[in-house]
């Protein structure tokens, strides 16, 4: 084969790696810079187990606040770091393009212990690259004081 035979089919391969990549859903955000909201922000501490998460998703912030019935509320800000030309490329070629998760929270009493509840089950959520999402949780009663939060990838959706 000639060196000038091998251009054509080179820039056809090029062609559709770029149009590919050109097709994924991203988001754009803008955002106040002069915060007026109050924050109770919550120190947190991550066991990361798999890599795929670790480098897929990124804690910014988790906040709580307390409802007016005394719950504890907690909302984790989380945003997609899947964004950029070789990681959509590769998200287009792997067909997980949104990127499906699954997350619950658990929530402790005063005590350690666990309080089991039907907010303890696995939901599901679905990231585009770029994108942040605030998840949320109230405790159950009162009487919870911690809570775990717990993210994995959803395989079965992907």
């Amino acid at each position: 084969m000639t060196r000038f035979s091998l251009i054509p089919a080179a820039l056809a391969a090029a062609a559709v790696l770029l149009a590919g990549s050109g097709c994924q859903d991203t988001v754009n955000t803008a955002e106040n810079t002069a915060k007026s909201m109050r924050l109770d922000p919550v120190e947190a501490r991550c066991f990361v187990t798999d890599n795929f998460c670790r480098d897929r998703l990124r804690p910014l912030g988790v906040n709580r606040t307390v409802t007016p019935e005394g719950f504890m509320r907690v909302q984790i800000a989380i945003r997609s770091e899947r964004y950029g030309f070789w990681p959509e490329l590769w998200s287009w070629f792997m067909g997980d393009n949104p990127y499906h998760v699954s997350y619950r929270f658990e929530w402790l009493d005063a005590n350690g212990m666990l309080v089991r509840t039907a907010a303890g089950a696995w939901r599901n959520e679905i990231f585009l690259p770029g994108e942040v999402r605030y998840l949320q949780s109230t405790a159950p009663n009162a009487n919870c004081r911690d809570f775990v939060f717990s993210v994995k990838e959803n395989s079965a959706s992907n």
